[in-house]
């Protein structure tokens, strides 16, 4: 994503966004950059940008889904006992059946998965389960729009769809559907930001958008994703160095 792309969506800062597209940094990138993510929000701090573009979702009501479990750690090779930090459940989504839209640009949904706990902190308050709808832009970007989980819900969610038949670690991926087009709640104000990936290699610059409500699910889908990762499998926040959370009303 360019300069003028990420400023125009995020409300990005000149100095800090072109501190990312140097020569230098082009030619030798640390394996951790200076705007990692996930990182606590903090909704008093957040500079409100009515100005910025809206969020616009072209998910549909049904949808074939590919669900698996992404193992990634290397110190288990050999069997399933180790459950990494970095693993998690995703549901692949056939290439161009869903997209969101930013001031005209179009980002294709790639796949959808899920960390426990929730991976981005909101005012101290961390939930329970992030979902990260992962978004592949017209010049190869990453859009990432987050979703905070939470139990209460009385089921029938794609969220609930693929949480209600999790893969066993080593077992085989699986065969699901899912109406994508419930999956986010009607309000769309988000939080926006420039980060990174939240696993290996953690790679920049990351366009992260962070919806202001939550969702539910059921307390049972909760549950079990959460024994699935009695340890979690989540990234701690990270610092701002310097960066500026932008909220877009919507």
């Amino acid at each position: 994503m360019d300069l003028s792309r990420r400023t125009f969506l995020l409300g990005v800062p000149t100095l800090a966004a072109t501190a990312l597209i140097t020569p230098t940094a082009a030619a030798a990138p640390p394996l951790q950059g200076p705007h990692q993510s996930p990182i606590h929000i903090r909704s008093r701090d957040a500079v409100t940008a009515r100005d910025l573009p809206a969020l616009e979702v072209d998910y549909p009501r049904h949808v074939d889904l590919r669900v698996r479990y992404v193992r990634k750690d290397e110190s288990d090779p050999a069997g399933c006992s180790v459950r990494g930090r970095e693993e998690v459940v995703e549901a692949e989504v056939p290439e161009g059946a869903a997209s969101v839209r930013i001031g005209g640009a179009r980002y294709e949904l790639l796949q959808f998965h899920f960390h426990t706990p929730a991976e981005h902190q909101l005012d101290w308050n961390r939930f329970p389960i992030e979902q990260h709808f992962v978004h592949r832009g017209p010049n190869g970007e990453t859009l990432v729009v987050g979703l905070f989980l939470a139990p209460g819900g009385s089921g029938g969610t794609v969220q609930d769809a693929v949480l209600g038949g999790l893969p066993e670690e080593c077992g085989p991926e699986h065969e699901g559907a899912g109406d994508l087009s419930a999956a986010l709640p009607r309000e769309l104000s988000t939080y926006r930001y420039e980060g990174s990936l939240t696993t290996a290699p953690y790679s920049e610059p990351v366009s992260w958008l962070v919806l202001a409500k939550r969702r539910l699910v059921t307390a049972t889908n909760v549950s079990a994703y959460r024994k699935l990762f009695p340890e979690g499998d989540a990234r701690e926040p990270q610092p701002l160095n310097g960066r500026v959370v932008q909220y877009r009303p919507q």
